[in-house]
């Protein structure tokens, strides 16, 4: 029979757990059968797991048998109602019709009420508060076993009183105070600790004119009427008899009326300034001020230690509190401590704090946590649980009803709260943390030392609590400048000392270091092996590692590195910019580089770094192996056939980071063995340096890479190094360097046979020929480089050779060869799958294309050069093609297009830092303007042009051999 056949069934939980179907009681069964039937009841039309029924049936200690016994109650309750409970996977699913269950018809019914009340139907909306608690039939889910009912009852129970105080209010409001009286007496002896429920009977009997309520054990015998004594006020009256008065003796002794209720004022003392966060405050103020019917508005705000989560959780309570007046609470829950607070004391505190007398407070954590619900429900307070370790530890905390509000801090996310708003809050970017700095030291000595400054404030990784202690420092030593404290933290002292008296948050009692103190707690807690993870991620002084440079550092599988990397992030202790990829907040690196040196024996923190840069090796090969297929050089054919991960080209060249060759060239410092890895790791990242044109980053690097190979003779890394480095020289134009550097390159690799590398060293000498404009010796050393790359059979390197050659046949007016080498280049570069030379080939097409005078091809080809390099991630590749279009549209005369096309490639090459590029494009740009009578931007533009000369030290004319001659020369 179908589901929808059957005749729809009526279920109850507001009292015993009932069907009823066509006018008839369905049996149940045992009352744990009941029990899993108000399970599938309370989560209808969602799946239940097996899992999730048998914890809460049974608890923690499940009978073997409690998956054969759950499935045999599934069964029998499959007789009463069919089809309408469904297996999916491990779990259930009941089917409950809208209306169907008592417990839908109470919430509909108090929340038509409530919009009654809004509108001010008060005695409409009383009507539907009675009529929805009129569904109740005695305890809720009474008699049924197991934690989840337990649980359940208890949340329905108070859900019930909740409702009932709104509907005693709303007939206080309506005058019907003789008949509540009765009532809230029976209310007030069934629950003697609820002080909302006294109130509201004090209320009723002042306004009823009766008094209070006599406790039954208090009420004194009526005295018997002898003759000559007044009557009694209740005593039978003749027609017309005035009525007696009563006799104070035989009223009841009346209870005192209930005192107000205390409203505690237990926020601290707000910070004295709160920078750089509006954006985040606005956003709390926002959610903790809109209505949410029925939720609690619970607001979790997480982040690493010092990055000033208390302050701004106490700034917005403090701005909050006419929205909660009756009463804010603090507690400080010691999440990072070894010895975090204990959720059954906090409540004590709170419970005394709204004037619960310590005899009152029960024993037990979750009695005093029932009582606590009960005290606040349906006032207005504002909860504040500040440095929370876990989940458990706030859960005990919540109120239960809607009119409060939580905010909770911690370091770790707390992702199990039932939260309305997840704030994670980040370090402040270097203008915020420059005015926190000003807000302590003076803006005076800021502005005095504006580069110092934001050094100091980049060191302090933009941690309000790290930038308020330098502060604070320099503020106590106004004889300091700026750079001695800077380099007080490059060297490594302790520059940060315990927190400042000032502080609203004080460091613990004997702290050394403000920062140490901070972060000590958190990183105590870890596991062992968490926390030497930590201890080496600090090690290679770099931004960003994967789980697989995590998993190198500390020898660990890929799987385990992965679980602690995670358990680190949420602790608080890592973050996560992009999925599987971490960092260390600066100053915890810091922490925890100083702890690795206090902990982990000097052998095993090289044998990590070592590690780490075989690692790094690794990713470089197969991105080397992806850039330039048909490359074959020793050292760089990467094992095996593994597909390089999409973002290791970001990691190995970071330009926010210490990229690949910076933490190369530290690894090698401390382990000075290491430079041959470091060499070949270079020569792998040589197509990203290309691409992204990061020459002037790499320079540093490679000449400690380049020195530490040199000291110890090693000629293969030699050779390598000095390779990047003249290669890098050449590019940002200094020549005569670069010559030096590469001559001596060039014997290294001859004397160890290094073909690939000597074959690029041809390369890039016949470039710094280029670049000094001898054409015809940069000719003979091109053909050279073709030669040797045919030797030792590199395809890619012939290809790149000939490609290299194209400007130098259009500067020797050999046009039909320069475009015959750049069809043949582009076709071996599709058949090869090289989409970097395929974007150079197009490139060198619309370079002849401009000289051959066919400037609409020239423009197309530029276009695709262009697009094919943006696709494949070369920035360098797509600002060449604009300034290159731009020269062809200026001799085709399109002046529009040259100068719209111009001011891109003014753009592009000054992202890259790319100098010779932007002077180019802005002697394009220039011409382009002055040729259409803009002469005014056509000056400014040249001027422009001249200023990045002489700041970047560039000769007046110089020769880029990858970009086209500007308008004057061409």
């Amino acid at each position: 029979m179908d589901r929808a056949e059957l005749p729809e069934p009526f279920f109850s939980v507001l009292g015993a757990v009932r069907i009823r179907s066509a006018g008839l009681q369905l049996p149940l069964g045992s009352p744990q059968q009941r029990a899993l039937l108000a399970m599938l009841l309370l989560r209808r039309n969602d799946v239940v797991d097996l899992d999730e029924i048998v914890d809460g049936l049974w608890g923690e200690e499940p009978p073997r048998t409690a998956v054969g016994t759950v499935r045999s109650h599934v069964y029998r309750l499959r007789r009463a109602l069919g089809p309408r409970i469904v297996t999916h996977g491990q779990g259930y699913l009941l089917h409950v019709a809208p209306g169907a269950l008592d417990l839908d018809v109470f919430d509909e019914l108090v929340a038509q009420a409530r919009g009654c009340t809004a509108e001010e139907g008060t005695g409409e909306a009383a009507e539907l508060l009675a009529r929805a608690l009129g569904l109740w039939q005695g305890a809720p889910l009474a008699g049924l076993p197991g934690p989840y009912a337990a649980i359940h009852r208890e949340r329905l129970s108070e859900l019930r009183l909740s409702v009932l105080l709104e509907r005693i209010e709303l007939d206080l409001r309506l005058g019907r105070h003789d008949r509540l009286v009765p009532e809230l007496t029976g209310l007030c002896a069934e629950h003697p600790l609820h002080g909302r429920l006294r109130e509201l009977a004090g209320l009723a009997l002042v306004r009823s004119g009766r008094g209070a309520p006599a406790a039954r054990d208090e009420q004194p015998a009526r005295p018997h009427r002898t003759p000559g004594t007044p009557p009694a006020a209740d005593a039978p009256r003749a027609p017309g008899e005035p009525p007696v008065p009563p006799d104070p003796a035989a009223l009841p002794l009346p209870l005192p009326l209930p005192l107000p209720l205390p409203k505690p004022a237990q926020l601290p003392c707000p910070p004295d300034h709160l920078i750089g966060r509006e954006e985040v405050v606005a956003e709390l103020l926002g959610t903790l001020t809109t209505p949410r019917p029925g939720s609690i508005a619970v607001v979790t705000v997480t982040g690493t230690g010092g990055v000033g989560k208390s302050a701004l959780t106490v700034h917005v309570a403090q701005r909050l509190r006419d929205r909660y007046p009756e009463g804010q609470l603090y507690a400080s829950l010691h999440g990072t401590s070894k010895d975090p607070a204990d959720p059954g004391t906090v409540l004590a505190g709170f419970l005394q704090a709204l004037g619960t007398h310590a005899s009152q407070i029960p024993a037990g954590q979750q009695e005093r946590a029932a009582l606590f619900r009960t005290t606040v429900a349906d006032r207005r307070i504002l909860l504040v649980l500040d440095d929370a370790r876990d989940t458990a530890q706030v859960e005990a905390l919540l109120p239960g009803t809607p009119t409060c509000a939580v905010l909770v801090t911690g370091r770790s996310t707390l992702d199990g709260l039932p939260t309305v708003r997840r704030v994670r809050l980040e370090p402040l970017a270097v203008p915020e943390a420059l005015a926190v700095l000003g807000a302590v030291v003076g803006p005076q000595r800021i502005a005095a030392e504006a580069d110092q400054a934001q050094a100091l404030a980049e060191r302090c990784g933009g941690l309000p609590l790290a930038l308020r202690l330098a502060g604070a420092r320099l503020a106590a030593r106004p004889s300091w400048t700026l750079s001695d404290f800077v380099r007080l933290l490059d060297g490594g002292h302790p520059a940060f000392p315990a927190l400042p008296p000032f502080s609203v948050f004080p460091a613990p009692a004997g702290s050394q270091d403000g920062i140490t103190a901070c972060l000590r707690p958190g990183y105590d807690l870890l596991e062992e092996e968490e926390a030497r993870l930590l201890r080496l991620l600090a090690l290679p002084r770099g931004g960003a590692t994967d789980i697989a440079g995590a998993a190198a550092l500390g020898g660990l599988s890929p799987a385990r590195a992965g679980q602690f990397l995670e358990r680190l992030t949420g602790r608080g202790l890592l973050e996560s910019p992009r999925p599987g990829v971490y960092r260390q907040y600066p100053l915890l690196r810091m922490f925890a580089a100083e702890r690795s040196h206090e902990q982990d024996r000097p052998e095993e923190r090289e044998a990590a770094m070592t590690r780490f840069l075989d690692h790094l090796l690794a990713e470089a090969r197969t991105v080397h192996a992806a850039e330039r297929p048909g490359h074959h050089v020793v050292g760089l054919l990467p094992p095996g056939t593994c597909p390089g991960r999409p973002d290791s080209r970001r990691r190995l060249v970071d330009p926010d980071h210490d990229g690949a060759l910076a933490v190369a060239a530290q690894i090698v410092e401390a382990v000075p063995s290491a430079v041959a890895v470091a060499a070949d790791l270079a020569l792998a990242v040589e197509p990203l340096l290309e691409g992204s044109y990061l020459w002037a980053d790499s320079l540093e690097p490679l000449r400690r890479i380049l020195r530490t190979a040199q000291d110890q003779g090693h000629l293969r890394a030699a050779g390598r190094a000095g390779h990047l480095l003249g290669s890098a020289l050449a590019h940002l134009g200094r020549l005569d360097e670069a010559d030096r550097i590469l001559d001596a390159a060039e014997h290294a690799a001859r004397a160890v046979s290094d073909e690939a590398v000597h074959t690029g060293i041809l390369n890039r000498r016949a470039h710094v020929c280029q670049y000094r404009a001898h054409w015809l010796q940069a000719d003979v050393l091109h053909r050279q480089a073709v030669t040797a790359a045919e030797e030792y059979g590199s395809d890619w390197a012939c290809r790149n050779a000939r490609a290299n050659s194209v400007s130098t046949l259009l500067r020797l007016s050999r046009r039909d060869e320069a475009a015959e080498i750049s069809r043949t280049t582009l076709a071996s570069a599709v058949e090869a799958g090289d989409q970097g030379g395929e974007a150079y080939a197009l490139y060198n097409l619309g370079l002849t294309a401009r000289h051959l005078g066919r400037t609409d091809e020239a423009v197309d080809r530029h276009r695709q050069s262009a697009a094919l390099g943006a696709r494949h991630g070369s920035p360098a590749m797509e600002a060449m093609n604009l300034v290159s279009e731009t020269a062809a549209q200026l001799a085709g005369n399109r002046l529009p297009a040259a100068v719209e096309c111009g001011e891109r490639a003014v753009a592009a090459t000054r992202r890259l830092r790319w100098h010779t590029a932007e002077v180019r494009a802005l002697r394009l740009l220039g011409s382009a303007l002055a040729a259409a009578g803009d002469r005014r931007r056509a000056r400014a533009r040249l001027e422009q042009a001249a200023a990045v000369l002489t700041l970047s030290g560039l000769p007046r004319r110089p020769h880029d051999p990858l970009l086209p001659p500007d308008a004057a020369s061409a």
